[in-house]
């Protein structure tokens, strides 16, 4: 069995260390089980993420004991020593769940998802994947699936404070022992307890302001990077650096302490939910309840009060493998799912997390623990860190190969056979078609002759230009942007402002080209999940999008300043406003009675407005359904009467009535069959994921687009004087 060491030190001298600790045993197994069941869907958890920072105060705890322990006997730390006996526990574990990982993936996987699956297993051998799904967290990604090295995030999290935290005290001891008499090693202990007193405040403290900020400010990504999470740890190392005085507590406050903390923990796990803005405050309640519980525990009382069901030995066991248990469960999560045509049952979800039982106390029985006690690498703090480089080393090769292997056998031309295709002509037997009537030039088929583009590798990059050029803001970002997002003629005699979300920024590139071929002033201000409305709106999560409210106010009033000849706007019909007490269908008509207030007000100023109708959603990510069934591509369309949805009725709403405001559809060129929507049409795929057109397709909307504003009055008068 693991043993997991109290720590209850001293002031100033050496450490009094009970040599196990069952409770945080089983502290370990309610984080992990916390964890487990949310990754299972199980509604009931919504908030089990939090086991995650039920872990974090855990390690921060344990591994500052490891530290103090040494500092105090000896006045200095071995990082070699440290960074060894890490190596022994932690890497053989994870690198036999990534290479696994990395062969599931191309067993089951569409190739699509090899490049990023590379890329994520390379950074979790380095410890680092953090930072990439923190850069890679916003609205363009929304609807790709999660990976399955996802859950490696945490580790990069715990790896990087142990890097920090020990070169912290390191040098702190520095200090203060040049300011110590020479050769007066008797103080070693108080010279440790005094560097870890400052060391672990100067990070608890503007860790935890930064993250209450940096949580408000960027919430998607402030998940992820170690700034914001820092903090928790170091109430863990807080609680070990402090433990002498948190030991004195009566033994009425400590079993008190464990139950509170306890319930803290389920609370988080219960009431918690994607729409809590973590971890920020919210992140508080589940790590203070984690704190309290070890120290409820503290000075004899780890068996009895709440630890008297914490140290029951199926708690132990599950802390026992909780680790291996953390690696191996989500992989088989995100496979499983995948397997199962991306919905994951709560009952599946349950099953799986079953069996992930039976590779993790493998793993514990014959990788972990022989691995951590191998006496020939135990004995040698060299031989550890070569053992070590060279497990990272393992999963580099086979993460580069998965990485590489879709380059090498698809042209990145197209994903079939056939010649490439040149852009002028990709739908030279499409755009010319009158699809008032529908006709089969969008009629889904299972082989697209002569190949088509972008392949579909390529197409989840093939983007409209206003992203690159930062015109379509990021759902963090709260101003608009000018400078750089006028196109067209910038002083030409007819101006037009392009508005709304990333469906607006879906009708950049033909209304650019238009603007350049009749020499408009164009100026594209889009918002990533911010649809145009003066209502407060709901961010996917479910928490109040302040950001979005900003960004709508600033640009109205840029709207009414520029007063431009016809403004254009195109939004989800999966807009909600905010408000707590609002069901989904509720939020949506507010979201759109904000819709039509902008537009009243705007036709008040005697500014003509356009409203795009809505745009289909596709039932698959298209480019991986694609990749998976290059063969078959009829498995990707999608119902014509599922796609479109009632998002039409809203629109209706919103100009009902407004004598210059009006509507243009397009959904017959995006969608050209009458029963289904096809992925590809006039051999150019028409999606980049569920429902944002790749920009090669968007192109070849421009001409169909101009024949429709010059159809509609009050669009060809303002255009086409």
């Amino acid at each position: 069995m693991q043993r997991t060491p109290a720590v209850e030190l001293g002031a100033t001298r050496p450490s009094a260390i009970s040599s196990f600790r069952p409770d945080i045993q089983g502290l370990r197994a309610v984080a992990v089980g916390a964890v487990l069941l949310y990754h299972a869907n199980w509604s009931l958890f919504s908030g089990g993420f939090v086991g995650v920072d039920v872990f974090f105060v855990i390690s921060g705890f344990l591994i500052t004991g490891i530290l103090l322990r040494e500092a105090q006997k000896t006045g200095r730390i071995r990082l070699a020593d440290f960074y060894a006996k890490r190596a022994r526990r932690i890497l053989p574990a994870a690198t036999v769940v990534l290479l696994a990982t990395l062969i599931l993936t191309v067993m089951f996987l569409p190739q699509i998802r090899w490049e990023s699956i590379g890329i994520e297993a390379l950074a979790s051998a380095a410890y680092l994947v953090n930072w990439v799904l923190a850069a890679g967290t916003d609205y363009l990604n929304a609807d790709v699936a999660e990976s399955p090295l996802q859950h490696f995030w945490t580790l990069a999290v715990e790896e990087q404070f142990y890097i920090v935290w020990p070169l912290i005290l390191v040098a702190l001891l520095a200090v203060l022992r040049r300011t110590a008499a020479k050769g007066n090693t008797a103080d070693a202990a108080g010279r440790a307890m005094r560097a870890a007193r400052v060391g672990v405040l100067a990070i608890l403290v503007p860790s935890l302001l930064f993250s209450i900020y940096y949580t408000g400010a960027a919430p998607e990504n402030a998940y992820f990077v170690t700034t914001t999470r820092l903090w928790e740890l170091a109430i863990g190392a807080a609680i070990a650096v402090f433990a002498a005085q948190a030991a004195r507590v009566p033994d009425w406050l400590g079993y008190a302490l464990g139950w509170i903390g306890s319930a803290a923990i389920a609370a988080s796990a219960l009431l918690y939910s994607g729409a809590t803005q973590f971890p920020g405050y919210a992140a508080l309640l589940p790590t203070l309840g984690a704190a309290a519980v070890i120290v409820g525990g503290m000075n004899g009382r780890a068996e009895r009060g709440v630890g008297r069901l914490l140290s029951l030995k199926p708690m132990r066991w599950v802390g026992d493998i909780s680790y291996s248990l953390y690696l191996w469960h989500w992989p088989l999560i995100v496979i499983g799912t995948y397997l199962m045509d991306g919905e994951l049952r709560v009952r599946y979800g349950l099953l799986i997390v079953a069996f992930a039982v039976l590779p993790s106390w493998l793993s514990y029985k014959f990788i972990e623990n022989p691995f951590r006690n191998w006496q020939r690498l135990k004995h040698s703090v060299k031989r550890s860190l070569l053992a070590g480089v060279g497990l990272m080393v393992a999963t580099a090769v086979v993460a580069s190969s998965v990485y590489f292997a879709p380059r090498t056998m698809n042209p990145e031309y197209s994903a079939q056979e056939g010649e490439p295709i040149g852009a002028e002509a990709l739908t030279d037997d499409f755009a010319n078609d009158d699809l008032e009537s529908f006709t089969d030039a969008g009629k889904p088929v299972d082989y697209v002759e002569g190949g088509f583009t972008p392949s579909a590798i390529n197409a989840r990059d093939d983007n409209t230009v206003v992203y690159e050029l930062g015109c379509n803001r990021s759902s963090q970002s709260s101003v608009p942007k000018i400078e750089g997002c006028i196109f067209g003629d910038p002083n030409g005699e007819v101006s037009i402002v392009l508005i709304g979300d990333s469906h607006a920024a879906n009708w950049a590139s033909p209304f650019i080209a238009l603007a350049e071929e009749h020499g408009w002033r164009l100026r594209i201000t889009t918002k990533a999940g911010c649809g145009f409305s003066s209502v407060a709106q709901a961010h996917r999560d479910g928490y109040e999008d302040t950001s979005c409210t900003k960004w709508n106010d600033t640009s109205f009033d840029q709207i009414q300043e520029e007063k431009p000849d016809l403004v254009v706007t195109a939004n989800s019909d999966g807009r909600v406003a905010w408000q707590s007490d609002l069901s989904r269908e509720e939020g949506q008509l507010l979201f759109v009675d904000g819709l039509r207030d902008n537009l009243e007000r705007l036709n008040a100023a005697d500014i003509p407005t356009l409203v795009m109708n809505t745009t289909p959603r596709m039932s698959s990510d298209i480019p991986e359904c694609i990749s998976a069934n290059l063969g078959a591509l009829t498995e990707c369309a999608t119902p014509r009467e599922e796609a479109f949805g009632d998002g039409s009725v809203f629109v209706d709403y919103a100009v009902d009535g407004l004598s210059s405001t009006g509507t243009i559809d397009m959904g017959n060129w995006i969608c050209p069959d009458a029963e289904a929507c096809a992925p590809v049409v006039g051999h150019v795929v028409v999606w980049r994921d569920t429902h944002h057109f790749t920009d090669t397709y968007a192109r070849t909307l421009a001409e169909p687009l101009e024949a429709q504003l010059r159809q509609l009055e009050l669009t060809n008068s303002v255009l086409f004087p």
